[in-house]
């Protein structure tokens, strides 16, 4: 396939959604992240950090300065222009969700009888979400540029900010959990390099490890409930799983591995698991404790992480793992509201 016709065909348009951040992160990292050695209380630098002294530490060029910022800001608007034509095509589409999707996907690797595959899907839920997130980005970018525009590592701060935001709509677009625990886990470790950005200072580098530390104990417990439910469908994709009333009936009834004794279901168990992952990642109680000192790190960050990813990851991934979180908890009746 070539490109225009790739470009041209509606179901294949969502792939390039995170294609401008991610590809901003890879130019600013490999090309225009320059820097010079300069002595750290010299005026250039800021006099920021006297904790170096006066020894040597990488400045970035003035240049480097200003491609990295059209680079950066040239990914969003892109990833921004994408969403709103994908938007556009959804709004045209009969039934979107119930009847009709943009979807489309490719073969990953082949699991024994089944090839499991990675793919795009746009409903209504994913429709809302590219109207929300590029444009919430798209601002914090600008915002940015000004709040950024002396910082010694300003490069470096554009590329890790282009990551966070492929990922967040890769995580979007996404429509099957485990490309969405892909975009999750890459959300996590920027996470920990945005909130540790300054990271001379001992209490942003604390809060960077407690945030990282905190959220991956969350996410390992949600990698389990992914696994239990490939163990038990075959599938991770959405569509297969939430609209199929005869697996959700399936994952309703069959005893849990865990508590099955105790009433536990297949589906209460794993959305037990999930909904652990999203309690961290959207810092709710118990672990919460990471978010207040997410806000040592570059105020853009803190509007990334509240407004645009993170917290708003783990609301969403609520929403789309509702069939199998009503089929957990009511078995018979949270099936038939799904008929």
């Amino acid at each position: 396939m070539d490109l225009n016709s790739f470009i041209s065909n509606t179901n294949y348009l969502p792939w390039l959604i995170p294609v401008g951040p991610l590809l901003a992160f890879l130019i600013i990292t490999l090309l225009t992240n320059r820097s010079h050695l300069i002595p750290a209380s010299s005026e250039e630098y800021g006099e920021r950090h006297f904790n170096y002294g006066d020894m040597p530490v990488p400045v970035v060029t003035d240049a480097s300065r200003v491609v990295s910022i059209i680079v950066g800001m040239s990914g969003i608007v892109m990833a921004w222009l994408v969403s709103f034509a994908v938007v556009g095509h959804a709004f045209a589409t009969d039934h979107l969700g119930d009847v009709n999707v943009i979807a489309s996907s490719a073969t990953w690797f082949d699991a024994g009888l089944t090839a499991f595959k990675m793919g795009v899907s746009v409903d209504p839920l994913t429709t809302i979400m590219l109207i929300m997130v590029p444009l919430c980005c798209t601002m914090i970018f600008i915002y940015s540029i000004g709040y950024m525009a002396h910082d010694p590592r300003t490069s470096r701060f554009f590329s890790l900010i282009s990551l966070f935001a492929g990922a967040m709509l890769t995580l979007v677009v996404a429509d099957n959990l485990l490309l969405l625990f892909v975009g999750w886990e890459i959300m996590g470790l920027c996470s920990y390099m945005l909130i540790g950005f300054w990271f001379e200072k001992e209490s942003a580098y604390k809060a960077a490890i407690k945030a990282f530390m905190t959220t991956r104990v969350a996410d390992v417990i949600m990698l389990l409930g992914i696994a239990y439910l490939y163990a038990n469908t075959g599938t991770l994709n959405f569509h297969d799983i939430f609209r199929n009333p005869a697996m959700l009936n399936a994952l309703a009834n069959t005893p849990a591995i865990l508590f099955g004794g105790l009433g536990w279901s297949a589906a209460s168990l794993i959305g037990t698991f999930l909904v652990v992952g999203t309690i961290g990642k959207s810092a709710q109680f118990p672990l919460h404790v990471w978010l207040p000192d997410a806000m040592e790190g570059p105020t853009p960050v803190s509007a990334m992480i509240h407004a645009a990813a993170m917290v708003s990851a783990g609301i969403y991934s609520i929403i789309r793992l509702y069939p199998l979180l009503s089929a957990g908890a009511d078995p018979i009746h949270g099936i038939l509201r799904h008929r």
